[in-house]
């Protein structure tokens, strides 16, 4: 990039990335047969072709390397994006209505603990997956007013899509505005074309959006989660699919 605070460097040399990665400086590894007997750092961001190097992929590589959220999306009227720390207050502040909380887990009972469920969340999701649960951030007046993303659902096909809006934002369209560019992203960016969601069967507003997003039902499936006191429970919930192809 031209602004050498904006610099992304790209090497083809081990002992270069191991330079940049020790110093926190954003590289990206060119992987050719010149260097294929060589390690590279873990965690490194690798192409085979320079062709494959764009704009966004460049922003992306630096932002992450400076702790700074990607933007995965933007509708008529939503921006989203990865979470940060200090969008955690705002968190609670929409978790505070009790029906939110009503077929989803709380957040934790001390702020400190989210922001450090946070950190780790942003360390060992999006850093390893590129995706995960983002904020949901109105264009317009910037305020955060929910969450919606994907994650992987061990024992089940596809991506696990999620969703929450704080309830002065409810029955708006947004949700199913934020859903469709998130399935579009998962699609397009991501590759992925199977999707699933487990609803409780008296939740009708998320019941009527799956199926408004073209999400079947499969039928019941009982759940296993550790809560926040770290006590295993059980859930019975209906699972609904979502096939692009």
């Amino acid at each position: 990039m031209a602004d050498d605070e904006h610099e992304v460097m790209i090497t083809e040399n081990a002992e270069e990335a191991a330079y940049y990665d020790t110093r926190q400086i954003p590289y990206i590894v060119w992987l050719n047969e010149r260097n294929a007997d060589q390690s590279f750092p873990c965690g490194a961001y690798c192409v085979e072709k320079l062709s494959d190097i764009d704009a966004r992929f460049l922003d992306r590589v630096y932002r992450r390397f400076h702790d700074i959220p990607w933007d995965i999306a933007e509708t008529q009227r939503l921006r989203i994006r990865e979470i940060t720390v200090a969008d955690v207050p705002r968190l609670y502040e929409l978790y505070s209505d009790a029906s939110v909380t009503q077929f989803m887990e709380p957040l934790f009972a001390e702020p400190e603990r989210e922001m450090t469920y946070t950190r780790e969340y942003i360390k060992n999701i999006y850093h390893f997956y590129g995706y995960g649960m983002w904020v949901l951030e109105d264009r317009e007046s910037g305020q955060v007013i929910g969450r919606a993303g994907l994650e992987y659902k061990e024992g089940f096909e596809g991506l696990e899509l999620g969703f929450m809006l704080g309830v002065a934002y409810q029955h708006q369209g947004y949700a199913y505005e934020a859903c469709s560019a998130i399935l579009s992203y998962g699609i397009e960016e991501l590759g992925q074309e199977n999707y699933c969601s487990f609803i409780n069967e008296n939740n009708e507003a998320s019941i009527r959006l799956c199926g408004r997003l073209g999400f079947l039902p499969q039928g019941r499936v009982r759940l296993q989660e550790i809560n926040f006191d770290g006590m295993m429970v059980e859930k019975e919930l209906i699972q609904y699919v979502y096939r692009a192809n």
